[in-house]
Formats: structure tokens, C-alpha cells, sequence
């Protein structure tokens, strides 16, 4: 592997922190990190195909998560409490969806294809502090809380990055997802929402890996 060109954000003040890539117009969504304010700069569109930065993404900012599809763009701000929903078309248009304020500390985001509507998705999002996993449908805007999974892993016993609370799809076609605390793993039921059962005795299990589907 060789490197084949250096994309410049410096004028765009932005020290990128994440990424993801929607094949939906070939798009790039680069979150960056808080500058020397404290203040978040909004997320860097890039063009895949001519690896140049077409601007900011509206106002969002966070840490940008993609839907398999390609259709969901779901940006997480832990500086504002937010959760904010972008839709993209086929055409590679953004669209504005919806918000979701919580004081949750979103640690990690999952993605699951809906079991009730055809071509949709749901996301569950774990908390870094809390003991409740948000759960969205991205079709309807319907959120609910999947309360009572134990306090997670603190922070400052997972130096690796910033996610000391992963939460893991089972696949494609999965219906299952795992979630660790600080010292148990429990398992979500994404078809019935809500908690199947709590693996006890696993000790900041928060590296989650699923062999096949389930």
C-alpha cells in the first residue's frame, strides 16, 4: 500500500478525530476535534472521487456513523447532547431529518435493519456513564430507553479510545446485539427491543467480535 495524496484541512481549522463514507454520492463525513476554545468546528464534506473538501456539512457536528445502506447519516455530538439524523438519497442529496437531545454520553452506535418496515434501519446507542441503551427507528423518529444493563466501564479504565461502552450487531441479519458493563456482558434482543439476557463474570469485555450471523 502507498500513500496516493494528502487531503489539507488546515483551512478549514479541522483536526480530523473521525470518519465514516457514505457510497451515496461517494461522500466522506470527517468529524474534528474540539479546538483550543473548546468549540467543536462542524463536520468536513470530502468528495471521494476527486478527494477534494467540498465544505461543511450544514451545522453538525460529532462523530458521523453511516446505516449499511448508506441512507442514514447519524452524527453524535457528546458536547451538546445530541443525535442528530441526516437522510441521503440515492442521488446523493443530504437531507435533514430529525434531532434527538439526551443526556445519555453516547459511547458507541449500532446499526439494525428494521424487523417491521422493509429497507429501514434502527440504531442502539450505549451510554459511557449511564446504565440505559437509546434506541431509535430511523423511519418514525420513536425512541425508547433498554434500561438496567449495569454502570459501565469508567473511562479512565479504557485508555484506547473514547468508547468504554461498545455495542455489537450480530450481523446483517442478526437480531442480536452485545453490550458490556465493567463486569458482565449483556445480550439486547433487536426484533422484541429489549434486554435477552446477561452473560455475568466477563471483566471490561468491551473488545465484542460475532463469528457469523446469529
Amino acid at each position: 500500500m502507498s500513500y496516493v495524496k494528502t487531503i489539507n484541512l488546515k483551512d478549514y481549522k479541522c483536526v480530523p478525530q473521525s470518519l465514516a463514507y457514505t457510497h451515496l454520492g461517494g461522500y466522506y463525513f470527517i468529524g474534528c476535534k474540539p479546538n483550543s476554545t473548546g468549540a467543536v468546528p462542524p463536520q468536513l464534506l470530502v468528495d471521494s472521487v476527486t478527494d477534494s473538501v467540498i465544505g461543511f456539512n450544514s451545522d453538525v457536528t460529532g462523530t458521523p456513523y453511516v446505516s449499511p445502506d448508506g441512507h442514514y447519516l447519524v452524527s453524535i455530538s457528546d458536547v451538546k447532547g445530541l443525535v442528530r439524523v441526516q437522510y441521503i438519497t440515492i442521488r446523493g442529496e443530504i437531507h435533514e431529518a430529525f434531532d434527538i437531545h439526551t443526556n445519555l454520553h453516547i459511547s458507541d452506535l449500532a446499526f439494525q435493519p428494521s424487523f417491521t418496515e422493509a429497507h429501514q434501519y434502527n440504531i442502539y446507542g450505549s451510554s459511557s456513564t449511564q446504565t440505559d441503551v437509546l434506541f431509535v427507528e430511523l423511519a418514525s423518529g420513536k425512541v425508547k430507553m433498554i434500561k438496567s444493563l449495569k454502570e459501565p466501564l469508567k473511562a479512565e479504565e479504557w485508555p484506547w479510545n473514547r468508547k468504554n461502552r461498545q455495542i455489537q450487531d450480530s450481523g446483517l441479519f442478526g437480531q442480536y446485539l452485545m453490550t458490556p458493563s465493567k463486569d458482565s456482558l449483556f445480550i439486547l434482543d433487536g426484533r422484541l427491543n429489549k434486554l435477552n439476557c446477561e452473560i455475568t463474570e466477563v471483566e471490561q469485555g468491551n473488545t465484542v467480535v460475532w463469528v457469523g450471523d446469529a
